[in-house]
């Protein structure tokens, strides 16, 4: 950008926002975001303890009427005020501020579970190198 060009609100120089490529990145990184691990390992469990595929029609019908709308509405919102979830949501309605602060929680406690699921993934993979494997035998006291 020359000298003239340069983005400008007020007295305050704008840096340059960053974009995606195209919309296949960007939709690739918003479906990852929405089915992260925690479906790809849980729901299979799930559906099969929910009754299979009369499970699929009412989890289809909630995340098409409620999962999709919040999720656009959040995007939609964080683009339109460049503010972070508890500061527009604190902005929109003071009493719905938490509901940011909510999802920081929300956010830190699926981080501290999936990191501790690929630990022990990580352990067991380690532990399937050595031989004999630890598994082959109980050879604890208590054992019959």
């Amino acid at each position: 950008m020359g000298e003239s060009e340069k983005r400008t609100a007020g007295n305050k120089e704008l840096s340059e926002r960053g974009q995606w490529s195209n919309k296949v990145e960007f939709f690739l990184a918003v479906a990852g975001n929405i089915i992260g691990l925690g479906n790809v390992w849980r729901f299979p469990y799930l559906c099969f303890k929910n009754g299979g595929g009369a499970f699929l029609i009412p989890y289809i019908l909630f995340a098409v009427t409620c999962g999709v709308p919040l999720f656009l509405l959040d995007i939609c919102i964080g683009q339109y005020t460049k503010l972070s979830p508890a500061i527009f949501w604190g902005k929109i309605c003071p009493l719905a501020e938490g509901f940011g602060h909510g999802g920081y929680v929300i956010s830190l406690y699926s981080a501290i579970c999936y990191n501790m699921l690929l630990a022990w993934a990580l352990f067991y993979l380690i532990a399937s190198l050595s031989s004999p494997l630890p598994w082959t035998t109980c050879g604890n006291l208590w054992n019959t």
